[in-house]
């Protein structure tokens, strides 16, 4: 074989092993931005802690980096990135021009957005063939946004979507442990109806899609994992439901005084139609994946689609959920069914949300969800150490 050939070879071979994308910052003796797209980045050691990049040697972006000294900055980038990347690696002068950056510590950029960086201080360089190992000691280093990293991969970007996910949010620590206990359930849950079951949890007024299992064939977005909304009618029902008059009272009010009257009054006697089912129930696809598809733009920031926007569409969609008794003689679409997981106070922890298939199914078929849903809630409640309301959730679901 000859040499480029053995080339070729090393290239589609390796190519079948995705790698991360990394940002390499620095600044030069004029406190100018430096930056260089690595796909060679990769933990070293704990103790010390050390990272350690591969650069080509005839890169003129290491030279400038390496000739600023010896502090760099490592920008794990997000999967809404790639632009970013993009223009690191092909522009020559001004790599970081328009990019949102801070200074770290050690005075490398921080690009905003990304997943995480990690601040470090070269302490050697290795020879390796045409590249060479650059190997840094970690002076300070933090997660900067629950996203998806951004991958590279047979020659082209993208992320990885894990099929069981839970959000970062510093506001959600208490949470996620109860969610790490309840998983399993979900997970089972999720492989058994073939579709998704996501973890909520009511963080002040908002709820929060905390984590999921599986993946629903409605899906707007890549993952729904770390969206969210507001606590308002009639999203959230199930905390309403089993919250006291107070927090009730404080649901309703959100919906504002621009709902016509016999929305408002559905809304109103929710709670206790959710309460004598046992679970929350929303029908009808079209609605409910226009204000998914919005929650997802508003929660990454598109500027095209506000809070507002958001809000209104919530509004529009109160009369597909827990509306009376289900027409026995007619088929359904069924976006969603949602049930408490309760915690060691019995108070409401988190609900977990079963997504309906696509298309029409019988009423028949919406009770078996709801019963599979209530048996998995209860589950996950003794999971976490929680209370069971007294009866049993099950029966109301009969």
């Amino acid at each position: 074989m000859t040499t480029d050939t053995v080339a070729a070879r090393f290239r589609q071979v390796l190519g079948q092993y995705p790698t991360g994308v990394v940002v390499v910052t620095a600044t030069d003796a004029d406190g100018q931005p430096l930056g260089m797209t690595v796909g060679t980045f990769s933990s070293v050691s704990l103790d010390p802690p050390l990272v350690a990049f591969m650069p080509q040697k005839n890169s003129g972006s290491w030279a400038a980096i390496r000739a600023a000294g010896s502090r760099f900055c490592i920008n794990i980038l997000s999967d809404t990135q790639e632009a970013v990347c993009r223009q690191v690696a092909t522009r020559k002068t001004d790599k970081l021009a328009g990019i949102p950056w801070r200074p770290s510590a050690g005075g490398s950029p921080i690009i905003e957005a990304s997943v995480a960086f990690v601040d470090c201080e070269t302490v050697a360089v290795h020879d390796a063939g045409d590249h060479e190992i650059v190997i840094g000691l970690v002076t300070d280093l933090d997660v900067l946004g629950a996203t998806n990293p951004l991958l590279f991969f047979r020659g082209g970007y993208g992320s990885f979507l894990p099929q069981s996910l839970a959000a970062g949010d510093a506001d959600l620590v208490d949470q996620l442990r109860l969610v790490d206990l309840a998983r399993p359930h979900m997970e089972e849950l999720a492989a058994d109806c073939d579709s998704e079951v996501t973890a909520i949890s009511l963080v002040r007024d908002e709820l929060v899609l905390t984590a999921a299992a599986g993946r629903a064939k409605t899906a707007q977005s890549p993952t729904r994992v770390g969206q969210r909304v507001p606590f308002m009618p009639p999203l959230g029902g199930v905390f309403a439901a089993w919250g006291d008059d107070r927090l009730r009272q404080h649901w309703l009010d959100r919906l504002g005084s621009d709902v016509p009257e016999h929305q408002v009054e559905i809304q109103r006697q929710a709670p206790d139609r959710i309460l004598e089912r046992g679970y929350s129930i929303a029908i009808g696809h079209t609605d409910g994946e226009r204000l998914e598809s919005l929650s997802t733009k508003v929660n990454s920031k598109d500027p095209e689609v506000s809070s507002d926007t958001l809000r209104d569409a919530i509004k529009r969609v109160t009369v597909g959920y827990n509306a009376g008794d289900l027409d026995e003689s007619v088929s359904h679409e069924l976006r969603s069914l949602s049930a408490p997981v309760f915690g060691p106070d019995g108070s409401v922890a988190l609900t977990l949300t079963l997504w309906g298939p696509p298309g029409r199914i019988s009423t028949a078929a919406i009770h078996q969800y709801a019963e599979r849903l209530i048996d998995t809630a209860a589950a996950a409640t003794l999971a976490v150490g929680g209370m069971l309301p007294s009866g049993r959730l099950q029966e109301s679901a009969r």
